[in-house]
């Protein structure tokens, strides 16, 4: 009995070891080695992304030659309507070629996003994206609660176009955003959300709300939490630019305090075609590339991206005033040093906050402030590029905030000009605190500026007053 016994065991560990070999043997029988213990989720491998938005989203630019080559086939695009040409099945997976949101559109937001992520990301793991978009719609058109009404007020024989985008989602784009993200779940895993929206909704100070109602319920309907999703927010065309909506950047730039895990996407320097609204199709390659830029650094991953070169500073900051008294009359550049950024008039009434590149340009309307002393407090003076007194409308031009709740800052005439519509809005409580900066408190509103926005803030932000002058190297 022990002979046969110890036969028994060694004819079993004979067995085990010829199947040890015969699972290890991938040559001969094709059979992964696979580690039960080290086993990955098919799923975890596949990242998604929810692309929503207008037109920019959409795609406006025609793609060319470069665009349509090479895009790997870790790249993919779940069609989120029938395509007819190309051929492609509403919820299918397919190579991100363009066009990737609806048969006629163009090269988008998503597309060099996509291509971006999957360039840096390790090569086991694939990217996906589930576009939704409409060329023209106001961000209504994603609220299920008001997309009824949002369509029904349009005119048919002006906006049927918009009226026959909107059928392409059976008239409701954000259930059908849903139902293709959770095809899109039994596949892969859902790691942040696009947006590029908001010229149909210029300046309009209640939209971060509205695009937090749809972050929100996305949330909730993906069963999505907050603090993995990131939600990323694209700049419309700048003011440098020739943006047509850039003053939206500024409602735009309130993102983060609204949705805190949200990243607002630069459009600085990125080139548009001519009407103000859309970018050219190299600007979608740096914007879908600034988005994965983003994006991959959240996963602490480096990307090296394509850039535009930024335009030459045509004046540069000269010398730093250190209290009010040195200032005098002498002209002023108003600069955060944390930021980067500096206050100038980009236009007519509007004020403008942006880096110096686009800040200290000739073609500005103004450039930088005089101090005018009006008892215990001060008039900023807009000053033009050529050093003259900037006038609006025949009326001299100062820095007056709106009320706290108004849409934007702006640089007004005083003597009953439009806007003009709150006691003291153009006198300020300049500070200097040392070591820091000079705060501005506006007397009208109690409140401290910071942005482009009305001064509503309850905490100072800290400038620095620069002279300034013609740059060396224009």
């Amino acid at each position: 009995m022990k002979r046969k016994s110890i036969l028994a065991l060694a004819a079993s560990v004979m067995l085990m070891s010829s199947m040890t070999v015969s699972m290890t043997s991938c040559a001969e029988n094709d059979v992964p080695v696979i580690n039960p213990e080290e086993q990955v989720d098919p799923k975890e491998q596949f990242h998604i992304y929810l692309c929503f938005g207008q037109s920019n989203m959409e795609g406006n630019a025609t793609p060319e030659a470069m665009d349509k080559r090479d895009v790997d086939p870790r790249f993919q695009t779940l069609a989120c309507v029938n395509f007819n040409n190309p051929q492609r099945t509403m919820g299918e997976w397919y190579t991100a070629t363009p066009p990737i949101v609806r048969e006629g559109t163009g090269l988008g937001m998503a597309d060099y996003f996509g291509r971006t992520m999957v360039k840096y990301l390790p090569e086991d793991i694939k990217v996906g994206v589930v576009d939704v978009a409409i060329g023209g719609t106001k961000i209504e058109g994603f609220m299920q609660e008001e997309v009824g009404n949002y369509i029904a007020s349009m005119n048919p024989s002006t906006e049927g176009w918009l009226i026959n985008y909107f059928s392409y989602y059976d008239n409701d784009p954000y259930k059908r955003l849903v139902d293709m993200a959770k095809i899109a779940q039994e596949s892969g895993v859902i790691k942040g959300i696009l947006l590029h929206q908001g010229e149909s909704n210029n300046m309009q100070q209640d939209w971060p709300n509205k695009v937090k109602q749809i972050y929100d319920r996305l949330l909730e309907d993906l069963n999505l939490n907050a603090e993995e999703t990131p939600f990323f927010v694209g700049e419309m065309v700048s003011q440098r630019e020739g943006g047509a909506c850039s003053g939206h950047n500024a409602v735009i730039a309130r993102m983060p305090s609204v949705i805190p895990n949200s990243h607002v996407i630069s459009s600085a320097d990125c080139p548009q075609k001519g009407d103000g609204l859309h970018f050219t199709a190299q600007g979608y390659r740096i914007m879908g590339q600034r988005y994965a830029k983003a994006a991959l650094e959240l996963m602490g991953i480096e990307a090296e991206i394509e850039e535009p070169a930024a335009p030459a500073t045509e004046f540069e900051l000269d010398s730093k005033f250190t209290s009010l008294s040195s200032i005098g009359s002498t002209p002023f550049v108003i600069y955060n040093e944390t930021t980067k950024m500096a206050f100038f008039g980009p236009d007519n009434q509007n004020l403008g906050y942006d880096v110096l590149s686009s800040a200290l340009q000739k073609s500005n309307a103004n450039i930088g402030f005089k101090l005018e002393a009006s008892g215990n407090y001060y008039l900023l003076r807009a000053i033009t590029p050529n050093d003259d007194e900037y006038s609006i409308w025949g009326s001299p031009g100062y820095l007056n905030s709106q009320p706290v709740d108004g849409w934007c800052s702006f640089i007004l005439g005083l003597n009953n000009q439009f806007g003009q519509d709150i006691e003291n809005g153009a006198l300020w409580d300049i500070k200097y605190v040392d070591g820091m900066g000079f705060t501005l408190k506006n007397v009208g509103t109690g409140k401290y500026l910071q942005d482009a926005l009305p001064a509503k803030y309850d905490e100072p932000t800290y400038f620095s007053f620069y002279s300034y002058k013609e740059a060396e190297n224009k």
